[in-house]
């Protein structure tokens, strides 16, 4: 009995011992002397062999054969954008392509030092009318590759796919009169944009309250410090004015409340139940002459560790233009060349200043 049970483990350790290189120590040998590899090993390009070689990780496919209607994309080793290294399972990746699994694209020349390199999912487009929109993950559920492909966001006054221009100064055509005559294009009230902004609420959030918002011609943003919901002009104004960077040079504003004047004046409110709070923005001044950007209200709650702290408000905030502005912004106001290394403008014979936005002779 004893002689017969060694001769079956002699047979069974034989049997073994045929499974190839005992399968390196990195599976088990199964039936008809297959390797049956442990998890992220396998030979060559496939899953048996001796397990000698490393698999590397997978993530979605970039590009490969649909399987059925609008089914594409499966995960694919190295995401199908890099070849695998089996002695290390790493991936290789292709040019243009980074990460474990060279899921992700790389940003142009690395924005150059002048910009941080986004997936796209997490970037804030700007529409038509310069109103920021929040990207949610909802409105890209069908974009794959929202968190996969980046683009640059750059800095401000830079500008380009990789932000290796430096942007110049920008400035009103001195020779567009604007429909109202060239000698009075900053100074005219009815050629300035002006903004109504409002908020909704109980009167009883009076002590509730919010931030501002500015996006400027060169991609900076500015926000102010948290103001009170029931702020009047003055208050509005100089939270404007205190942006950095001189960011807005000459703004006006006039408070408006929740009862209609009845003379066409915009006015917030009131809107159903709630009261109006509200304001009307002038922009004024060189640096803001032209069509702006909408102003963003700032309305969560931002406590410990968020910039600018603020109780917040429940108010519902909105944002429209009441004067549409007839002057324009160009890059060395049309009239010169931008110098996209110094960020600085060569402008025309007879025209002067850093936007070339002055007429220095008469043709």
């Amino acid at each position: 009995m004893m002689r017969a049970t060694a001769m079956l483990l002699f047979l069974a350790s034989v049997a073994n011992a045929e499974c190839p290189n005992a399968c390196s120590g990195h599976g088990t040998c199964g039936k008809d002397d297959v390797c049956e590899c442990y998890q992220n090993w396998q030979s060559g390009d496939e899953a048996g062999g001796d397990c000698s070689d490393r698999t590397c990780p997978y993530d979605i496919a970039w590009a490969d054969l649909p399987s059925g209607n609008n089914v594409a994309h499966a995960y694919q080793e190295c995401s199908g954008r890099g070849l695998c290294d089996r002695k290390t399972g790493e991936c290789d990746c292709f040019d243009g392509y980074t990460g474990a699994a060279c899921k992700r694209t790389t940003c142009p020349n690395d924005c150059s030092g002048h910009g941080t390199c986004e997936f796209i999912a997490d970037v804030h487009p700007t529409t038509d009318n310069g109103v920021k929109v929040l990207v949610t993950h909802d409105l890209l559920g069908k974009v794959w590759d929202a968190e996969k492909s980046r683009m640059c966001v750059c800095d401000g006054k830079y500008t380009d796919v990789d932000c290796s221009r430096k942007m110049c100064p920008k400035g009103n055509d001195p020779l567009d009169d604007c429909g109202q005559g060239a000698t009075t294009k900053y100074d005219n009230p009815a050629l300035k944009q002006v903004q109504l902004v409002c908020l909704y609420g109980d009167s009883a959030a009076a002590n509730e309250e919010f931030a501002i918002k500015y996006l400027d011609y060169y991609g900076g943003e500015y926000t102010t410090s948290a103001l009170p919901i029931s702020a009047d002009a003055d208050t509005i104004i100089d939270a404007l004015l205190s942006l950095p960077d001189h960011a807005i040079e000459l703004v006006d504003a006039s408070a408006v409340g929740g009862t209609d004047p009845g003379d066409g004046t915009a006015y917030c409110g009131p809107s159903e139940n709630d009261d109006g709070y509200g304001w009307l923005v002038t922009f004024a001044g060189h640096q803001t002459t032209g069509k702006q950007h909408t102003l963003e209200l700032l309305t969560d709650e931002c406590l410990d560790g968020c910039q600018p702290l603020s109780k917040g408000t429940a108010s519902d905030p909105q944002v429209s233009i009441s004067q549409a502005a007839e002057t324009n912004m160009y890059e060395c106001s049309r009239r010169g060349k931008c110098d996209y290394d110094a960020g600085v403008c060569e402008c025309f014979e007879g025209f002067t200043d850093e936007d070339c936005s002055v007429q220095s002779s008469l043709a």
